[in-house]
């Protein structure tokens, strides 16, 4: 105890005052003491906030952060994670001339781009089970990162293909814990009230990558070469890590739970087990045994097609029906990008509105049910199919190129709500594995992409580009009954196998 606050104490005794003792782990010069006269005591307390937010983090409390902690540690995630889909989009307007400069068959185009996402499906499922078995968020990233910057560098200097493959998958690998574990803790320090847009302004940034990554792309390769972009994301890399490192703390917490302060929700699957299990990276699949959460997932993923569809298409198709370079190739995905970022603020909104809505409409005593959230995405249900399937009819009857602009922005921002929608619903039912359902989310998603990248050239070529955009659009009309049925049986679904999952998790 300092001399300070001893002679605080003997002062008080003097008086012959009660005196209530603190025991603090930080030296006088950072506390503020009050004497209290109606109480006779002693008040003692912390001026520095940050102070106060670690010790918060400490009492497994991250949900009570500071609103300006929340704000700065959900833009870092945010940033973060947006390293994700630009490292993945910023190269496709440069996949020709990767090709061309290894004298490499069209085909490594598509695989090039199919490599990274299995990769990215299969890295989130084991960094979200290695962030729940040892109970940490900040030491995947402080992991990962590295591993981004030292194999952009890899792939910048690559003498051929085969090189460059394997480095964008241990690339992958890296950048696939960024979303997961941004999710997860998204989850572990936001209330159900304010996680809607909470994590709409985290897909908000996700989608403006998509945006980015592709014109950034193409301007690198058309002026500087296909190299320079490992290198800006080299760059990227290293700024974003440096500020985690600063300013991320540990969220997580095994109060973060189902049954943790949002009573007011019911949705609870998985209870939070206090010991220690042993490390098995496909633990998260066990959730697929939740029918609300497979089908889920399975909808998203077929959905999710139309965003990677039109990706591998245009670099292929755009250059000579419309005569654009690769520079101005870039350009051609901003409008997409638009209807991505405009399409994750709306959803956000509305997923948060629809809760408050229900929450003020009821009883207090009554439980907000996860599938509430479903009723943001009705309408993107009817838009989304429609609307490619005039892309695909108007690409082959040769409209201009405005008009497919107009209608790929206007499918995206569809697709983002539905997006937004059911990954906010997967993470509103699992709340003690969000990082383990967003990445059972993800790498299934990631799957089916990367299956459709490798099917795409064919069915091209088969069908033709019309045919093929009016057989993915019917497959996702049929595929809308699968989330009718999660909005209607999912919380009986969720009765039903609470304990049996719950069990078996535990017993892992």
């Amino acid at each position: 105890m300092s001399q300070n606050f001893e002679n605080l104490c003997d002062a008080d005794r003097n008086n012959n005052s009660s005196i209530t003792v603190v025991e603090v782990d930080k030296p006088t010069s950072f506390l503020n003491t009050q004497s209290d006269s109606k109480n006779d005591s002693i008040i003692i307390r912390y001026n520095n906030s940050d102070t106060e937010d670690t010790n918060k983090l400490k009492n497994n409390n991250s949900k009570n952060l500071s609103i300006w902690r929340k704000r700065l540690i959900l833009l870092i995630v945010s940033i973060a994670a947006a390293i994700s889909p630009m490292t993945d989009a910023i190269l496709y307007p440069a996949l020709i001339q990767i090709c061309s400069d290894f004298q490499a068959p069209e085909i490594f185009v598509n695989i090039l781009a199919a490599v990274f996402i299995f990769f990215t499906g299969f890295g989130q499922i084991c960094w979200a089970a290695f962030s729940e078995t040892f109970e940490t968020r900040r030491s995947v990233y402080l992991i990962c990162m590295p591993l981004i910057l030292i194999t952009c560098v890899i792939c910048a200097i690559t003498p051929n293909i085969w090189l460059l493959m394997v480095g964008r998958g241990i690339q992958a690998c890296g950048t696939s814990s960024l979303v997961t574990i941004g999710s997860g803790i998204i989850a572990d320090i936001y209330e159900l009230t304010e996680r809607g847009s909470a994590y709409g302004n985290f897909y908000l940034m996700y989608t403006f990558a998509i945006l980015l990554g592709p014109l950034l792309g193409g301007y690198f390769t058309q002026y500087f070469g296909w190299r320079y972009v490992f290198w800006y994301l080299a760059i990227l890399s290293g700024i974003v890590y440096i500020a985690i490192l600063l300013f991320v703390l540990e969220t997580f917490n095994s109060n973060n739970s189902n049954e943790s302060n949002e009573s007011d929700v019911e949705g609870s699957q998985i209870k939070s087990s206090t010991s220690r299990k042993r490390f098995n990276p496909f633990l998260p699949f066990k959730l697929l045994r939740y029918p609300n959460i497979t089908i889920s997932v399975l909808y998203i993923s077929i959905v999710y097609t139309f965003v990677q569809i039109p990706l591998m298409v245009v670099p292929k198709n755009f250059p000579e029906k419309y005569g654009v370079s690769t520079s101005t190739l870039g350009l051609l995905f901003i409008p997409s990008g638009i209807g991505l970022m405009v399409g994750s603020f709306v959803g956000g909104k509305c997923n948060d509105l629809v809760i408050k809505w229900k929450k003020n409409k009821q009883n207090d005593d009554d439980l907000i049910q996860p599938e509430v959230r479903i009723n943001c995405i009705w309408i993107s249900t009817i838009i989304v199919p429609v609307v490619y399937i005039l892309f695909g009819w108007s690409f082959e009857s040769g409209f201009h190129i405005s008009v497919l602009l107009v209608l790929w922005s206007l499918g995206t921002f569809g697709i983002q709500i539905i997006f937004n929608t059911i990954s906010t619903y997967l993470v509103d039912s699992n709340r003690s594995r969000s990082a383990s359902v967003s990445a059972v989310f993800h790498c299934i998603r990631l799957f089916v992409e990367a299956s459709n990248s490798i099917l795409e050239a064919p069915l091209e070529e088969y069908l033709g580009i019309m045919w093929m955009f009016t057989l993915f659009s019917l497959i996702i009309v049929l595929s809308n009954l699968l989330i009718i049925a999660v909005f209607f049986k999912g919380r009986s679904w969720r009765e039903k196998m609470d304990k049996i999952i719950d069990t078996d998790w535990l017993d892992t």
